[in-house]
């Protein structure tokens, strides 16, 4: 558990999502976190996210929220 919360602080400093935009695309999710195109879009949905127009965005804290409490996006 202590190892776990060590991560979790790590994330908080974590410059690959300060340097995004604050609504994120699915691309910014597949350059950030390594995955491939439709996983990105999976976690995307997975998420609470919008729409701007035919794009989905998922908030920048929404998915910092989610490392943090559950170690793993979905």
């Amino acid at each position: 558990m202590v190892e776990h919360a060590s991560r979790a602080g790590a994330l908080k400093n974590n410059s690959a999502l300060n340097d995004r935009p604050e609504w994120l695309s699915p691309r910014d999710i597949s350059e950030v976190f390594g995955v491939g195109r439709t996983k990105a879009y999976e976690i995307c949905a997975a998420l609470p996210h919008i729409y701007v127009g035919r794009n989905i965005r998922v908030h920048r804290k929404t998915v910092v929220k989610e490392l943090l409490e559950k170690g793993r996006l979905p």
